[in-house]
């Protein structure tokens, strides 16, 4: 398989101040729309997600359910465990996202995260005033650049004044303890026992998994299950035929049923079927974070 360039998808690392909540910022401009591809899926990676589109309006389908998302319009995406499949007019379009870390949006959106899991919609339905000012600066701007700068200004600004308040220190707290979870599963590709951060952190199932539907999103279990699938992803992604990856599939699941089911629900399509007939080179940049770096 040839693994192909975006030459117009550029990768931008967050400001120091943000580097703990955000994971990477993304731009991606083409005047001739989204790639041609049999599929431009954006798959699960336990990330919640603000995006602006502007130049050409672009269909988003979930769920079987497609939404035309307007240009000049600021999206936000809540954690979900299925993909998001993407379409645009052959025009110009450009797009910036916001990739928060699993654990990271809660101080900015200011609401649990659960509340907007699987959702797709306008960010001030979520974040009202402020999601509309933040609409608003970046429709003042000319360029990827400038609103980039403005987007990561404005996200300093929110996080300092949730920082002020105080339930802050709550809610660092409960931070540092879901981002160790977070990266304790990440790190083992989503192999680490749940029983087992009940013993390294010294709070019980409950309250671990009440904390992580608050900040992430998801059960841990169901992120850890993202994660196990994002393993096998980056392999499709840096072009690994199915057949290289199928003989590792029982250190990670139960067995081939499992993993196929697992794989299908994610993106929709039977792990050999994906790996040898979708090319997807918008979510294959993002998925391994490749990109002219900005």
């Amino acid at each position: 398989m040839v693994v192909s360039r975006l030459p117009n998808l550029r990768i931008v690392a967050p400001e120091p101040e943000l580097q703990p909540f955000i994971n990477k910022i993304w731009t991606f401009e083409s005047p001739l729309g989204l790639p041609p591809s049999v599929r431009n899926l954006a798959v699960p990676n336990g990330c919640s997600k603000l995006t602006f589109a502007y130049g050409n309006s672009f269909v988003s389908t979930a769920n079987g359910q497609s939404k035309i998302r307007a240009a000049e319009r600021l999206n936000i995406i809540g954690c979900r465990d299925s993909s998001i499949q993407l379409e645009s007019n052959p025009g110009h379009i450009g797009c910036i996202g916001i990739e928060f870390r699993p654990h990271g949006a809660l101080p900015f959106f200011g609401v649990p995260l659960e509340e907007i899991r699987d959702v797709i919609d306008d960010a001030d339905v979520v974040l009202g005033r402020w999601g509309r000012h933040l609409q608003g600066g970046l429709n003042d701007c000319g360029i990827a650049a400038d609103r980039i700068e403005l987007l990561q200004q404005e996200l300093i600004v929110q996080l300092r004044k949730c920082q002020r308040e105080r339930r802050w220190q709550k809610c660092e707290r409960e931070f540092a303890l879901v981002g160790h979870c977070v990266r304790a599963l990440e790190s083992a590709d989503g192999l680490v026992p749940i029983r087992s951060l009940q013993r390294t952190t010294g709070y019980s199932m409950r309250h671990l998994e009440t904390l992580s539907r608050q900040h992430v999103g998801l059960s841990l279990k169901t992120l850890a299950g993202i994660f196990r699938f994002q393993r096998f992803h980056r392999a499709w992604a840096r072009g690994q035929p199915y057949e290289c990856v199928a003989g590792v599939v029982g250190q990670h699941f139960y067995d081939q049923s499992h993993f196929s089911k697992s794989f299908r629900r994610m993106t929709g399509y039977s792990p050999g079927q994906y790996f040898r007939h979708i090319r997807n080179d918008f979510g294959r940049q993002l998925s391994l974070g490749e990109g002219d770096m900005c």
